[in-house]
């Protein structure tokens, strides 16, 4: 999972049910030491909010091109 990539999060509702909403990686891989697992920043669409997302909860949809991120590195 990297900056820029489309991806599915699946969510549980009150009943249990599964959904998915959509979003956009915002930040590299972080590890925080209290949660102990790696995690991104995720832009929700459907939200308009920022979330910290576990790599449980993602599917990639997309990654960025590889035009987008070497651009980002010059």
């Amino acid at each position: 999972i990297e900056t820029g990539s489309l991806v599915k999060i699946k969510k549980h509702d009150l009943d249990g049910e599964i959904y998915y909403q959509n979003g956009i990686v915002i930040s590299d891989k972080k590890i925080s030491q209290l949660e102990m697992f790696p995690f991104v920043e995720v832009y929700t669409f459907e939200t308009q909010a920022i979330t910290r997302e576990f790599g449980y909860s993602l599917e990639v949809v997309s990654r960025p091109s590889d035009e987008i991120y070497e651009a980002n590195i010059k």
